[in-house]
């Protein structure tokens, strides 16, 4: 009788691990549904920069969505412009 319990619960285990690991692939990468193809992709943005009376401002475009994200500011100091 005590063999037979460790055989079903070695059995079950086993079922268990191989049930397991054919759902964490699925899971691996939250980012691509196989079903309907769809790729979740971070926003793209750039900033463009102006000078306004002399003072030097920047604003930030939606490459994604073809928007302006924010007004035109200020540039701060020590900001670098990434050419």
């Amino acid at each position: 009788m005590k063999k037979r319990i460790i055989t079903i619960v070695t059995a079950s285990l086993c079922a268990l691990m191989l049930f397991s690991t054919s759902i964490v692939p699925t899971m691996a990468s939250p980012y691509f549904d196989e079903e309907t193809g769809i790729e979740t992709r971070a926003e793209q943005v750039r900033w463009y920069y102006r000078t306004n009376h002399g003072v030097e401002e920047m604003r930030l475009w939606s490459v994604t969505y073809g928007v302006w994200k924010t007004d035109w500011i200020p540039v701060p100091d020590g900001w670098h412009q990434n050419g």
